[in-house]
C-alpha cells in the first residue's frame, strides 16, 4: 500500500479568495474567446428567370432551383388581363421549379378596391396558372401599397386555401414590408423574399438595419441582384438571384463565388 499522504491546510482568507477571484476571472472571458462562431453552410440558390430566352442546361447536377415568370396580370378596377410567358425557357432535369407570376396594378386601379368577388376570381386564375405546369411552388410579384396590404392579405388567403397542399406559396417582398408587427406576419405564406435591391437612396439604410438578420417572417429567405451584390445577413438559407443579362455559365460561377467569399 503507497504511503499516506499527507498535504498541508489551506489558509484561510487570502488564498481562497485569490482562488474565487481566478475562477470568477476564467468564466467571465468573453464565449467567443473559447468558442468562435462557426460559419453556416452557403444558402442554397435559386435563380429568377424573367421574360426573356433563358438556356439554363448549364445547371445539370447542381442544388439549384430556378423560379421563372410564368405570366404577367395586368388588374384595372373592372378587368384583368393575363400576358402568359412567350419566350423559351430550358432547363435540365430534375430542376425544382418554381412558377413566379408578377401582379401590376394599372396606374389609377387600386387592389383595395377589389370586392369579396373579384378576389376570390383572381385567386381562381393563380390557381389554375399553377395547375398547367409541374411546379413545386408559386410565387406572386406585387408590390402592394400601405393601402392594400389588407385585400392583398385577403387574396392570399383564397388562394392558401385552393392550392394543392403540396404546392408552396412564396411571395416577393419589399424591405419596408419586414419590421416587427408589420402587416406581413398576417400573410398565409410559406416564404417572403424581401428583394434587397433596386431600392434607391433607402438601400444603405436598410441593408444595415438587416445587417444582423432579417426578423420573421422575412428571416429564411431573400433576392439579390448580381449586378447591386451586398451582402447576406445570417439566417438566410435560400438566396434568389436576379441577373438582368441572361444567365450564363460564368455569371452563374460568380455568383456562386460571392456567396462564398
Amino acid at each position: 500500500m503507497l504511503p499516506e499522504r499527507s498535504f498541508p491546510h489551506a489558509a484561510p482568507g487570502p488564498r481562497r479568495g485569490l482562488l474565487a477571484t481566478v475562477v470568477l476571472a476564467l468564466l467571465c472571458l468573453p464565449l467567443s474567446a473559447s468558442t468562435p462562431v462557426i460559419p453556416g453552410p452557403p444558402p442554397r440558390l435559386v435563380l429568377w428567370a424573367w421574360e426573356r430566352p433563358e438556356d439554363l442546361r448549364f445547371l445539370e447536377g447542381r442544388a439549384v432551383d430556378v423560379a421563372f415568370l410564368l405570366a404577367t396580370l395586368d388588374l384595372t378596377d373592372e378587368d384583368v388581363h393575363v400576358l402568359h410567358r412567350r419566350q423559351p425557357l430550358r432547363v435540365p432535369p430534375g430542376v425544382a421549379l418554381k412558377a413566379t407570376v408578377r401582379l401590376q396594378m394599372v396606374p389609377g386601379s387600386s387592389l383595395a378596391r377589389f370586392d369579396s368577388e373579384r378576389l376570390e376570381d383572381l385567386a381562381h386564375r393563380l390557381d389554375v396558372l399553377a395547375r398547367r405546369h409541374d411546379v413545386t411552388a408559386l410565387q406572386l410579384d406585387f408590390d402592394a401599397r400601405a393601402s392594400e396590404s389588407d385585400a392583398y392579405v385577403d387574396l392570399l388567403q383564397r388562394l392558401r386555401a385552393r392550392l394543392p397542399s403540396g404546392l408552396s406559396l412564396s411571395i416577393t417582398g419589399l424591405a419596408s414590408w419586414c419590421v416587427p408587427g408589420g402587416w406581413i406576419a398576417r400573410a398565409p405564406v410559406d416564404e417572403v423574399v424581401p428583394q434587397l435591391f433596386r431600392m434607391g437612396p433607402e438601400g444603405p439604410r436598410w441593408r444595415a438595419r438587416f445587417s444582423r438578420g432579417l426578423p420573421p417572417p422575412c428571416s429564411g429567405s431573400m433576392g439579390l441582384a448580381v449586378d447591386e451584390w451586398g451582402p447576406v445577413p445570417p439566417g438566410v438559407s435560400t438566396l434568389y438571384l436576379f441577373n438582368p443579362r441572361p444567365w450564363t455559365p460564368d455569371a452563374f460561377a460568380r455568383a456562386v463565388a460571392e456567396t462564398r467569399s
